[in-house]
């Protein structure tokens, strides 16, 4: 049984298009609302909401645009099928985006007090800050917004339990790849400096960036950036990127049925054999035998 909504979509992107289809449910504390639209040009995109927003790209890809987070002109990231996006309370997201006529998107918003009580046993300084993320590709997040995707068309009393489930799966793997602001030591980069830091640097794994362009990021000079960085993450800025790009391919191999060399150019390697070679010291397997090893285990 499907759900169709009685409200329009969510309103923080607006654009010239036609809405197909869009189904909503509201749980205690989550709403999710499913929008498959066509005719899409330019989006304008403009969100402050006192809700965290994650909301998941089901088809269609977003290729360029401009993004301002709380006013702060931020490096664009494009989106394909899967990817995920995270705008938490209190942030502004505004900007615009160009992509694939034919889009789907599942927006959820959760409540931040629900959130908190989740996470409320655990001691404070134990949690990074929740920072905005506008573009990451994670399984497990992405399965968890499946999953509550899937249950707005089924009535099953349990549906809010496993809503809330799904919830508590998606934050506790948000917090965790947000561990480095946990781990941040005396006479390291400050929690927003780093966040700064890193958001550049996922945001377009195959830029070229300098130690110059990311210490900028910081407002440091090279040489204080370079041991600031050292001592928050225990590598050095280059280390750091390669392992970003590794830890992205992975999850290519694991999603996708894209050439390898493919994988190596879209994380930012120069060739196949430089990804390879990489990919087997990082990981002590070849790209090959990774993807092979994901496939076994998702049948078993």
């Amino acid at each position: 049984m499907k759900v169709q909504a009685t409200s329009p979509p969510p309103r923080f992107k607006a654009g010239n298009c036609r809405t197909i289809v869009h189904e909503q449910r509201t749980w205690r504390h989550v709403q999710a609302d499913l929008v498959r639209r066509t005719g899409l040009e330019t989006e304008e995109i403009a969100v402050k909401s006192d809700r965290h927003l994650i909301l998941l790209n089901l088809k269609g890809n977003s290729e360029r645009g401009e993004h301002f987070l709380d006013e702060k002109r931020t490096g664009f990231v494009s989106r394909r099928p899967g990817a995920v996006l995270f705008i938490p309370a209190g942030c502004h997201w505004r900007g615009w985006e160009v992509g694939a006529s034919t889009a789907a998107y599942l927006s959820i918003t959760v409540d931040p007090v629900f959130v908190a009580d989740l996470f409320s046993r655990m001691a404070t300084s134990m949690l990074p800050t929740l920072s905005p993320d506008l573009g990451c590709e994670d399984t497990i997040i992405m399965n968890a917004a499946r999953g509550i995707g899937e249950e707005i068309g089924d009535q099953n009393p349990l549906s809010t339990m496993v809503v809330e489930s799904y919830v508590a799966t998606m934050f506790a793997q948000m917090f965790r790849r947000q561990k480095y602001v946990a781990t941040t030591r005396k006479g390291g980069l400050a929690v927003t400096n780093l966040n700064r830091v890193i958001e550049k640097i996922d945001g377009d794994l195959t830029a070229d960036l300098s130690l110059g362009q990311l210490a900028a990021l910081a407002g440091l000079s090279i040489p204080h950036f370079c041991r600031a960085f050292k001592q928050t993450l225990g590598c050095p800025p280059h280390a750091f990127i390669v392992r970003r790009r590794v830890e992205r391919a992975k999850e290519y191999l694991r999603l996708s049925t894209m050439p390898i060399t493919d994988v190596a150019l879209l994380c930012g390697f120069s060739s196949s054999s430089h990804f390879a070679n990489t990919f087997r010291r990082e990981t002590g397997t070849t790209p090959q035998d990774f993807r092979g090893s994901s496939l076994d285990k998702s049948f078993e």
